[in-house]
């Protein structure tokens, strides 16, 4: 296969010291040169690397298009050489120049959420290398030019049936692909844009909670303090949870500064929105319990991971005979529906602790109490 190498065009050094870098390679004993669109001084470029010297930025980004451009190249060579075609100069020139068709998709969105590693969470860069290797398991030679409305059809299709996931879940994996896909276009690597025909399943509405009786029967369990001591520990942080609606990823962050005048205040996350979350009396005695004393610090300083805390959790409610799938979530989701259903409905103020950023996500807790509505038309049972 043609060797691919990155060259600085020293003999067109310009005033300013700077000379253009090449793509390099030979076809048929004929020399092809693709230009980066990148100018560099001898003392900017590295020869032996084929990198630019340095650490900022700029120097990143302008060495993301020389590998993508190997890569591009490669993609080429290799298709060519699995296919049996031969190229010429004008065959390889006319697959370079043309967007997306030889760009493996699951190679340029690892490199596109690399590229975002530093603003990203540590659990979406986990959701979406998931997503990728599921993506990669499937077909890891795809290309970004056979994205189309109907392959988005048939991979959900697929996820459905060999993962059994549910439309929630499908919805995930397809915003994964949808934001790198994005990230293509707005790269020029292709134009046409899938998504506007293909529509994403429906979230899962379905949400775990619990009620009120199975909350007290936890609470007594805690109290009874007979668990191993790992099952009284994730007890005693979901309870932490459910008492002031925490997400898991905004509890681990909590820092004992945050807790004042009665309340938590902090930031998710997830929405980047404040929330004042005043502590009840239970919540508060947890928080003392953590604290133990220290006046800075993380709140926590020794919690499970997320996969291990929701294995454990389930096995602490079968205790009590909670047959739910019961996983952190179900904590923050608790909290939400025996707001709602102690106070009236009140999902404005509601939102507002669960730190939504539109009252809309909150209203899947309105579609909880349907009881309640069923309930409030029976008045008229046996009028008629």
């Amino acid at each position: 296969m043609a060797k691919v190498t990155i060259k600085r065009r020293n003999e067109s050094e310009r005033a300013d010291g700077r000379a253009a870098l090449y793509a390099v390679l030979n076809i048929e004993r004929i020399k092809i040169r693709l230009p980066l669109d990148i100018a560099v001084t001898s003392g900017e470029w590295d020869p032996v690397a084929e990198r630019i010297k340095g650490r900022g930025q700029e120097v990143k980004d302008r060495n993301l298009i020389i590998s993508n451009t190997k890569a591009k190249i490669s993609d080429i060579l290799v298709r060519a050489r699995l296919t049996g075609e031969v190229l010429t100069k004008e065959s390889f020139l006319a697959l370079y120049r043309r967007p997306g068709e030889t760009m493996n998709f699951v190679e340029y969105a690892l490199r596109h959420l690399d590229e975002l590693s530093n603003a990203l969470q540590p659990q979406t860069m986990r959701h979406h290398k998931a997503a990728l290797n599921k993506l990669e398991a499937y077909n890891p030679g795809l290309q970004i030019s056979e994205i189309t409305p109907e392959w988005l059809q048939v991979y959900a299709a697929h996820l459905r049936k060999h993962y059994n996931n549910t439309p929630g879940t499908i919805r995930k994996n397809m915003c994964v692909i949808r934001m790198h896909y994005y990230a293509a276009m707005r790269a020029g690597k292709v134009k046409n844009n899938p998504f506007e025909v293909y529509k994403l399943p429906a979230a899962d509405p379905a949400v775990v909670y619990l009620t009120e009786e199975e909350l007290n029967a936890l609470t007594t369990l805690y109290q009874s303090d007979t668990l191993p001591d790992n099952e009284q520990d994730v007890l005693r942080f979901f309870l932490f949870m459910t008492f002031t609606a925490m997400h898991i990823s905004d509890a681990r962050a909590l820092q004992i500064e945050q807790i004042r005048g009665g309340e938590i205040q902090y930031r998710r996350i997830k929405t980047h929105t404040r929330v004042n979350m005043p502590l009840s009396k239970p919540a508060a005695t947890l928080v003392d319990y953590y604290r133990a004393g220290r006046g800075r610090g993380n709140l926590f300083r020794s919690l499970p991971t997320d996969q291990a805390f929701n294995r454990v959790i389930k096995r602490i409610c079968k205790r009590v005979c909670i047959d739910k799938p019961v996983s952190a979530k179900a904590a923050r989701h608790t909290f939400a529906t025996l707001y709602y259903k102690k106070n009236n409905g009140d999902l404005g103020t509601l939102s507002k602790l669960l730190g939504h950023t539109s009252v809309n996500t909150t209203m899947i807790y309105a579609h909880i109490m349907k009881e309640n509505r069923i309930a409030g038309v029976s008045v008229f049972d046996g009028m008629i």
